[in-house]
């Protein structure tokens, strides 16, 4: 498998797993198939001091990007948006919508895993989200979910959906900024490709 990235502390895979794993971190990457994805998908249900310590790595990560978007407006940093939601939706195999409310600056109230589904689609309650909205009292809000098939592109399910959610939370004062679809590493904004 070739680096992606490079820099003078980077470690191999396999040494970099030792820090969790000691001397079973090989095994660990090879159970994986030498696959990131597979190690953050198995970090995402740990089962032994090793994997939770891994999660919580994962967590301070996600938390990190969170806590950025809490002092800066969302919309000069759609990079982070996007970081954190990679973070947070890497190793899911099944959906989860993903609402993030926003003050009247645009900054992060709370993120928050509004529904979770199965590995192709999620319910989700529009009520449910204009209540939430109401108690944290959201300015605006932006949606996220994950396509776990890997196709990034939005459905026209998808483009319904966030018609409905911006119509009931509209009625509110509460603005849609924008609904992210993510893919692995792929992301797609309905705001930058004009669905919203």
């Amino acid at each position: 498998m070739m680096a992606f990235y490079s820099s003078p502390t980077s470690l191999a895979d396999a040494a970099l797993l030792e820090r969790f794993f000691g001397p079973e971190a090989e095994d660990v990457w090879e159970s994986c198939s030498g696959s990131w994805t597979q190690v953050v998908g198995l970090a995402r249900e740990p089962h032994t001091p090793a994997w939770e310590a891994l999660a919580c790595s994962l967590e301070i990560l996600q938390r990190s990007f969170a806590e950025d978007l809490t002092t800066r407006d969302v919309l000069d940093s759609p990079a982070i948006v996007k970081q954190f939601l990679r973070t947070f939706f890497a190793g899911r195999p099944y959906e989860v919508f993903v609402v993030l409310y926003l003050n009247a600056r645009n900054h992060l109230i709370r993120a928050e895993e509004a529904f979770r589904g199965t590995l192709t689609q999620t319910s989700v309650y529009p009520r449910e989200i204009v209540r939430r909205a109401i108690e944290l009292h959201a300015a605006a809000v932006i949606f996220s979910h994950q396509h776990p098939s890997g196709a990034c592109e939005p459905s026209t399910a998808d483009e319904a959906l966030t018609r409905i959610l911006k119509s009931a939370l509209a009625l509110v004062d509460v603005n849609v900024l924008d609904h992210f679809v993510v893919a692995g590493n792929s992301t797609v904004s309905f705001a930058e490709s004009g669905r919203l």
